[in-house]
């Protein structure tokens, strides 16, 4: 009776192992490695000529600095979990996103997010051959929040 109990046991033991590994592999495919890691410093934003269009752009130009951690901890999870856009896509620049990294790193990126709610942001990635990745609604949300409350 115990031989049984104990393989039923290692099974179950097994079986949420795998669970858990599934979950963790699932997350991953969801993240990507723009940052590598690193930490956000400074994050500028400049109007681009896609903001043109806008009856009022929101900024000519605004900076995120370690001041504002929440903000730049919003903007650094919108980057880690957006999802790489499989094709060519075919976009007008809103935004100009340049990031430093902890380690001196510069990055330039294109950030497009419309002043409406339900919709996804596009970010590209300008030193990656133009790939581009979706950041999912809620985290868009975020970004609206921050950047169409920003003053020049």
């Amino acid at each position: 009776m115990v031989k049984r109990e104990l393989k039923i046991l290692s099974i179950t033991v097994i079986f949420f192992a795998l669970c858990i590994l599934g979950w963790y592999k699932l997350n991953l495919i969801h993240q990507n490695d723009i940052l590598d890691g690193k930490e956000i410093v400074i994050i500028k934003l400049e109007s681009a000529d896609g903001c043109k269009t806008m009856k009022t752009t929101p900024f000519t130009e605004s900076i995120v600095t370690y001041e504002k951690v929440d903000e730049l901890r919003i903007f650094k999870r919108a980057i880690n979990i957006a999802v790489i856009e499989k094709g060519d896509i075919d976009y007008c620049a809103m935004f100009f996103m340049y990031l430093l990294l902890e380690d001196g790193t510069q990055m330039k990126f294109v950030l497009n997010v419309a002043d409406e709610a339900g919709r996804t942001a596009l970010l590209v990635d300008i030193a990656d051959r133009g790939q581009g990745y979706e950041i999912p609604k809620d985290q868009t949300a975020e970004l609206r929040k921050i950047i169409y409350q920003a003053k020049s």
